[in-house]
């Protein structure tokens, strides 16, 4: 676990040493005299919004829609050309987690109603555990940003810096500068929210970020490690196999799990069974791997050829055996930074099941720690995703959604699944919009009534059954 110190970090923000560290060719440019850079670098108008959401995945583009429905002007600001996030670019195109409600029940029927892998053969609809193309989800997710006239969509824009104003106890996040085309653009809000998946707009804000594996004595938890350690939850190389040969069955011994119309451990069907089932097309979970630092994306791209390599040989299998296969462009992350907030989320949250008086989303999900071996008969209980969790500390202007929410490594492992990262972007959308319209800090919002519009939505129906 790491802290960064803040007043380090906006004196390295304000005098361009991380602009030049994060952005690719930016270093080069340190060296170029003054009078050349301005020739080379030139910036884009400033932009102003009310809300501005950086990550186009599953925890910010259901923050970006809430806030827009509120009536805020939002930027979405994603690095990829294609939005979507994990489902799209790492091929982790289940739906994992509990429950499912809101803008997620929503978005979820819209994927099974127009894009469901059905066997229409025999006319019948998978039940349960189900997968989708990553292609239906960039269908998808980009028509609900359409209809959203407040969403003003900016992608393959990284996001290089932030604004911070340093004042006192508690600096304030007032906007981010974007790598476009070449050149730099500042975008100006009220409020911004980091729904990235690894917590950089946090960290180049000056955040205390938490990383790796806590001990169990640092948050009183009942299980985990003795000491502390930097290890995160492994890595792993998704693929999707398709099959091009109508007599092409899984060689013997082949070994992974794998998903065709919500069936678990398509491996072990038989020829028969093969043939029965139209799609022919299978999800696997690949190569999994350890990684040091997964905020540094050098390790992660070399993380990922490593995977590649030594799965070489079962592609070709697989390929000899009538398969086609589509290999995830990035490498599934599961973990990165933890932001610290007003309240750390623990595994005694998860067992015990609690529901603090400012919870805005809920979440239900045993803790899946990769890496980590965990007692099998613990069971979880659905708890409730306090507000102060979205809430950096020491910071103003800024919220945080989806799995970089201020949290435990163990209770992470739980509440990092994509309904529940979608619950908590909703939340965060609307508590952002709040904020921004009302003229008030996050912190300064009627939390009741945030409760009472997200209830309003359904956020809360799975406790009404």
């Amino acid at each position: 676990m790491c802290a960064l110190d803040r007043r380090s970090f906006i004196k390295g923000v304000s005098s361009g040493i991380l602009a030049g560290a994060l952005a690719p060719g930016m270093n080069l440019m340190a060296a170029t005299p003054p009078a050349e850079r301005r020739k080379s670098v030139s910036f884009y108008p400033v932009l102003n919004f009310d809300v501005i959401v950086v990550g186009a995945g599953p925890g910010g583009i259901p923050a970006a829609i809430r806030a827009a429905q509120a009536g805020a002007k939002v930027a979405l600001v994603e690095e990829d050309l294609a939005v979507g996030g994990a489902p799209v670019d790492m091929y982790v195109t289940t739906l994992f987690g509990q429950p499912s409600v809101g803008l997620s029940k929503a978005l979820e029927q819209e994927l099974l109603r127009d894009h469901g892998l059905y066997n229409y053969e025999s006319g019948t609809k998978p039940k349960g555990w189900r997968f989708f193309l990553p292609s239906a989800y960039v269908r998808l997710l980009s028509r609900n940003i359409r209809r959203e006239k407040n969403i003003t969509l900016l992608s393959g824009t990284p996001v290089i810096g932030t604004m911070v104003v340093d004042k006192g106890n508690r600096n304030r996040v007032t906007g981010v500068r974007i790598y476009r085309n070449g050149h730099i653009q500042e975008l100006y809000a009220p409020v911004t929210i980091d729904a990235t998946g690894t917590g950089v707009v946090a960290a180049m804000s000056g955040c205390i970020c938490m990383y790796g594996s806590e001990a169990m004595s640092d948050f009183g938890e009942p299980v985990g490690l003795e000491k502390a350690s930097r290890a995160v939850q492994l890595c792993t190389q998704m693929f999707i196999s398709e099959r091009i040969r109508k007599d092409a069955i899984f060689p013997a011994g082949f070994k992974g799990s794998a998903a065709e119309d919500g069936y678990i451990g398509a491996n072990r069907l038989t020829k028969e069974e093969l043939e029965r089932r139209a799609t022919g097309i299978f999800f696997h979970w690949g190569q999994s791997v350890a990684v040091e630092d997964t905020t540094d994306p050098v390790q992660i791209a070399e993380a990922q050829r490593d995977c590649l390599e030594k799965y070489e040989e079962r592609f070709d299998q697989l390929h000899e055996a009538g398969f086609a296969v589509h290999i995830a462009p990035k490498l599934g992350v599961r973990e990165c930074r933890r932001v610290k907030g007003e309240y750390v989320l623990t595994a005694n949250n998860v067992l015990e099941g609690s529901m603090p008086d400012d919870t805005v989303a809920h979440a239900h999900y045993y803790m899946d720690c990769w890496g980590m071996k965990l007692p099998k008969n613990m069971k979880t209980k659905m708890y409730g995703i306090p507000y102060r969790s979205l809430i950096p500390l020491n910071t103003e202007g800024l919220l945080t959604a989806g799995r970089v929410i201020s949290g435990t490594r163990l209770a992470h492992s739980s509440y990092r699944v994509q309904r529940i990262c979608s619950n908590i972007g909703e939340a965060a959308g609307t508590a952002a919009a709040m904020a921004a319209l009302n003229k008030t800090g996050v912190r300064d919002i009627d939390v009741k009534a945030l409760v009472a519009d997200l209830d309003s939505k359904g956020l809360f129906d799975a406790l009404k059954k």
